[in-house]
């Protein structure tokens, strides 16, 4: 087989539309509160409190916005009975339901849109004459005459409605649904039309559009959604909050695993609707669900994405002949250089990292996406820019966690070709390739508090850095098995997300039956699970297993160095005493010695390093305001703890805390945790991430 022909995207399969239940209820109501307030939109009440709120989805290449708007009738006749029974809970919705089930459908690209005689530089002529078309060409008559339909419309709406109606040949009551799409189309318009201009003398083409989309929904019985990416609309647009027009936000989030299941259950090869996409990928060694996690893994769900991967892959497996017989088959694959490279083709926007304050937003994105930090939809990033939109900017994608709070999400097939970028820093190498290794459940929880995660890069480019490292030389003071070890490290390698330790529920599933250990088995965790010059940070937050671990080996005995680091953040007036502290040590230094140093007690040591922002006054006491290691053999009498065999325990003062971690960056973080574990970005406030990724980069 040649190179160039393994992955081809060609369209192979007819995809299913899934998991759209919740937008499909959004943009329903949406739909019914212009129905039951259009009266008021047309001043026919004295009342005048509601605004036009339009159904929008402003979202990256590949959410499935077209598919959605084009598939929405379809939807809602398909989930009336199940989650749309609790909209229509009362007669009136339960009419206007039924009604809007029965609609006529219009679907108008925007790339369409040009200037059209005998009105060349109006953009109400032009919009009016391309709807005018669509209705024409949907219904399988000829293209129409623009001077006829001017004199016949004469830019009046209910005129060109009532065209419309005679054309689809709709019945008087019929509700139409009119869908504008490809909507960034207006951002080339600048030059093609006649635009109000503000006072000093700039112009805004959605602002003229959606006012003619207000004056389209006057007229009865007529609904109007639009989707399409645009870099001129932005939700701080004025058009978005303005005094006449609202738009809603559909959601459109990326699709779970069960969602996937069902996708690749229902979906067919074109014209033979027996042939199963899942049933051609899948051999009997390879389940569904297998083959639901791998894909979700590589694309994040991103339904574009997703498509596009299937295609290459039937197209693959087509062509050899054979099926995947394993997930691990599969996900290698995916994960080919080649395979990530033609899969994003269509969807990503190269980031050029030239520019400081382009780079800059860059690397704190990537660490929101990392660190798992939620963020709300009128968040800034500043003060020309939502993160909401900067997210579209940067060619990412948002995850909803409700209405209106989202998390950055780079699919693993996007991170690849991000890797490929010049100019990228030694921490943004990291931050990337940390989230090309999470696994898939990440994606949409939070396992990695913000704290451990800083720690955890701030340990990666400490062990890599060739330059003079103060961290660094403590530890070499502290001990003198950590100064025997070869460093620096090779190279920075990503932060990996470590096996989880003691979570024996997740034995039987057959993804994590490498990937979970049990808090008995230390040794193979050691040997198996933990590779040389790699820091790991385990995948759930547990009572079993240290919140950071990674081991070093020293050049010339082959003598091995497992490190473990306890990250004691303390936000309250509690303080980390010594009973944390032997906490610490009895799950990590005790299990280890006994299963792991008895075997080589000259080869192999263990470290436990705590990492505390609040240490107890008695515990600083002692340490007499300096780091200290406990060597094996050593006493804490105050809790009649001995350090095991082999085994040293090191005690960061408050003091080396800080040379690790900024003050002001430990000070911003206990204000953001005071009130809760998960906090969102407002209370981290941008201002400190920028101060944690200028700390990062001065490690480098």
């Amino acid at each position: 087989m040649i190179f160039g022909d393994k992955w081809v995207p060609r369209d192979t399969f007819e995809p299913v539309v899934v998991g759209r239940e919740e937008d499909a209820y959004l943009v329903t109501e949406e739909l019914y509160e212009l129905h039951n307030n259009r009266k008021q939109l047309k001043g026919q009440l004295s009342s005048t409190y509601y605004r036009l709120t339009i159904p929008f989805a402003p979202h990256m290449f590949g959410s499935g916005k077209t598919t959605f708007c084009i598939n929405y009738l379809e939807l809602i006749r398909r989930l009336s009975e199940t989650s749309l029974s609790s909209f229509a809970s009362n007669s009136s919705k339960k009419e206007f339901l039924d009604r809007l089930k029965d609609s006529a459908f219009l679907y108008v690209d925007l790339r369409e849109l040009e200037r059209t005689d005998p009105e060349k530089r109006s953009l109400r002529w032009a919009l009016f004459y391309l709807l005018y078309q669509s209705a024409c060409l949907r219904s399988g008559f000829e293209e129409p005459d623009p001077d006829e339909c001017f004199e016949v419309f004469k830019l009046r709406t209910d005129m060109l409605i009532e065209k419309i109606r005679e054309v689809l040949n709709m019945r008087t009551d019929q509700f139409l649904l009119v869908v504008f799409d490809e909507i960034g189309a207006l951002d080339e318009s600048y030059d093609e039309f006649d635009f109000e201009r503000t006072q000093d003398g700039e112009v805004f083409p959605y602002n003229d559009f959606f006012e003619i989309v207000r004056e389209l929904c006057n007229e009865n019985n007529l609904f109007v959604i639009v989707v399409g990416k645009s870099e001129g609309l932005r939700i701080k647009n004025s058009v978005a909050f303005g005094p006449r027009v609202l738009l809603h936000f559909i959601s459109l989030s990326p699709l779970r695993s069960s969602n996937l299941i069902e996708f690749l259950e229902k979906s067919h090869l074109k014209g033979q609707v027996q042939s199963r996409v899942c049933d051609i990928l899948c051999s009997p060694s390879f389940s569904v669900n297998e083959l639901a996690e791998a894909l979700l893994e590589s694309t994040g769900g991103v339904p574009g994405l997703l498509t596009r991967a299937v295609n290459m892959l039937l197209n693959y497996v087509q062509t050899r002949g054979q099926s995947f017989m394993l997930k691990d088959e599969c996900l290698s694959c995916m994960n080919e250089d080649s395979f990530q490279r033609i899969c994003a083709e269509p969807f990503i926007q190269y980031i050029s990292t030239s520019d400081e304050d382009r780079k800059s937003e860059f690397g704190i994105l990537l660490m929101m996406a990392l660190y798992h930090i939620p963020f709300k939809l009128y968040d800034e990033l500043n003060s020309e820019c939502y993160l909401f939109d900067a997210v579209n900017e940067m060619g990412l994608y948002r995850y909803p966690i409700d209405q209106d709070t989202f998390q950055v999400l780079i699919p693993k097939v996007f991170v690849g070709n991000f890797e490929y970028l010049s100019s990228l820093s030694l921490l943004e190498e990291t931050l990337l390739g940390s989230l090309k290794l999470e696994p898939v459940d990440c994606f949409f929880s939070s396992k990695c508090r913000v704290f451990e995660g800083i720690v955890a890069v701030l340990l990666i480019l400490m062990l890599s850095s060739k330059v003079r490292n103060e961290f660094r030389e403590l530890l070499c003071q502290l001990s003198a098995v950590f100064k025997e070890m070869k460093l620096p490290i090779r190279e920075p390698l990503p932060l990996d997300y470590m096996r989880s330790v003691g979570v024996s529920e997740s034995r039987s599933e057959s993804n994590k039956k490498r990937k979970t250990y049990e808090s008995n088995e230390w040794n193979k965790i050691i040997h198996e699970a933990l590779y040389f010059d790699r820091v790991y940070i385990p995948v759930d937050t547990n009572s079993y297993s240290p919140d950071i671990m990674f081991k070093l080996q020293s050049p010339v005995d082959s003598k091995v160095l497992i490190v473990g680091v306890a990250c004691k953040g303390r936000w309250n007036s509690e303080r980390v005493g010594w009973s944390d502290i032997i906490e610490e040590a009895e799950k990590f230094l005790v299990p280890v010695s006994n299963q792991v140093l008895s075997n080589a007690p000259g080869k192999n040591h263990c470290m436990l390093i705590i990492v505390g922002t609040k240490l107890a006054f008695n515990v600083a006491s002692e340490l007499g305001d300096q780091s200290r290691c406990y060597s094996s053999g050593m006493s804490i009498e105050s809790e009649s703890f001995t350090i095991p065999s082999n085994c040293e325990l090191v005690i960061l003062c408050e003091r080396d805390v800080e040379m690790l971690i900024d003050k002001e960056i430990l000070n911003g973080l206990e204000k953001a945790f005071s009130s809760t574990d998960r906090p969102f970005l407002k209370n981290f406030g941008l201002d400190l991430l920028k101060r944690v990724r200028h700390s990062l980069l001065s490690w480098q």
